[in-house]
């Protein structure tokens, strides 16, 4: 019998998850382990491979579309087979789940959405509500158009409100809008009312409307935990301003030697799980009952990407040396910034790392991520006029900020693990013995 593809857990704290992109169409020959869509999820976009062999039956959902795990998104087999009766099979009555349509490969997505406008329809429509006003370039919900013919209509200006649509109900398809596109239908130039509001030449300030941004998964995913976090951890902040001459100094003799670069970063981490191991209960988190203790220390280290922040995870990183964590940080930020990560990579930290230095901030407070008791704050290394034998020089300077979940730590415990991890940078030999 054929067999149902479903949307499968990518990362442990994926719920949902977008087809980004299909790499099959209906009709093509599928062997076990060849990519066959890429899924976004909460943590990034990761190529989905089949486990199985056969030809693709039906692609039973569109880009675009969110749907939750397990939902069936692809049927294979051998030619012939039938794909309803291996959908009531699973329980799905022979058809598609709402949600999702049946998807010819030649027209991809606009196939599947028309099926998923069809069911609707004869499900009933739900009331309409009050007509919202249009923002410039952001076509109206109310229209009925396909996700893929309402993103063409934006990649090409083209007014949604002059196409009649050729679907089922009147809906708008991709093909109407290439052919809108074809034919100059374009949207009209956006008014830009006047406000009532003027300066104080009475010249009125130009009025223009906000924008929804469409979330990524990972976009939501940050709001959904950040906000948690925010909501749920009694957070304290404790701030400490250390001496990085020496870490200049040795970071510049190390260019030399090492064969990778080593970056600032780089002995913030080793310090970080140095410290910790001292330190153990920072690398500590409340469970909702009582403090765990790590036995490991796995370091993250946020990186950001175009569609939000990911945290790379360095794992037994208190087991390592510098050169080992130098390589480890800079594999796992560049494959992170070119979506090649695998999900255990990006999970089971204990203790996070953010550095906005980088961007010339001098000092910032992190939010803790859920899981964790702590998470450090990395601000740039500036120069400082300081006091140093009765005179004023000029030395380098680092701010850090450490945030602690005050359910699992006191002050005093973050205070030593700050002073311990300010005497290993200022003396940073002393970590690489």
């Amino acid at each position: 019998m054929a067999k149902i593809v479903e949307l499968p857990r990518l990362s442990d704290t994926m719920e949902e998850g977008v087809i980004a992109s299909w790499h099959v169409k209906k009709g093509d020959k599928v062997k076990r382990g060849q990519v066959i869509a890429e899924i976004e999820t909460d943590k990034a976009t990761m190529e989905f491979e089949s486990f199985d062999a056969g030809e693709v039956l039906e692609l039973l959902v569109p880009e675009g579309e969110v749907m939750p795990i397990g939902t069936p998104i692809a049927v294979l087999g051998k030619a012939g087979e039938d794909v309803q009766a291996a959908l009531a099979a699973r329980g799905g009555e022979g058809k598609a789940p709402q949600g999702a349509a049946p998807h010819d490969g030649g027209a991809h997505a606009e196939a599947s959405d028309e099926a998923v406008e069809g069911s609707r329809s004869q499900q009933g429509d739900a009331p309409a509500a009050a007509p919202a006003e249009a923002s410039p370039g952001r076509v109206p919900d109310r229209i009925a158009a396909s996700p893929v013919a309402r993103r063409l209509a934006r990649e090409h200006g083209v007014d949604l409100t002059a196409i009649t649509g050729s679907g089922p109900h009147g809906r708008i398809v991709k093909s109407d809008v290439e052919a809108a596109a074809a034919g100059g239908v374009t949207a009209s130039p956006t008014v830009v009312a006047a406000s009532d509001e003027a300066d104080e030449r009475g010249r009125p300030f130009v009025r223009r409307p906000d924008e929804p941004q469409k979330l990524s998964q990972m976009r939501k995913a940050i709001a959904r935990r950040m906000g948690q976090a925010n909501a749920e951890i009694p957070h304290f902040y404790l701030t400490a301003v250390v001496d990085m001459d020496a870490a200049v100094g040795l970071r510049e003799q190390l260019k030399a030697v090492l064969p990778v670069k080593v970056s600032y970063n780089d002995l913030v981490l080793l310090a970080a799980a140095r410290a910790l191991v001292t330190h153990p209960e920072v690398n500590a988190y409340w469970d909702g009952q009582t403090i765990v203790r790590r036995g490991n220390v796995h370091l993250g280290m946020a990186v950001a990407v175009d569609e939000g922040l990911i945290v790379p995870v360095i794992r037994y990183a208190d087991q390592k040396g510098l050169l080992e964590i130098a390589e480890q940080a800079r594999d796992l930020g560049l494959r992170g910034r070119d979506k090649q990560l695998r999900p255990e990579e990006m999970s089971g930290s204990t203790f996070t790392v953010s550095n906005l230095g980088m961007f010339g901030i001098d000092q910032f407070a992190a939010v803790i991520n859920p899981g964790e008791g702590a998470i450090l704050a990395v601000g740039a290394i500036a120069d400082t006029v300081v006091p140093k034998g009765g005179e004023l020089v000029v030395g380098k300077r680092m701010k850090m900020t450490l945030a602690c979940d005050h359910r699992a730590m006191d002050g005093a415990s973050g205070a030593k693990f700050l002073a311990t991890m300010r005497d290993l940078l200022e003396k940073p030999l002393a970590m690489l013995a």
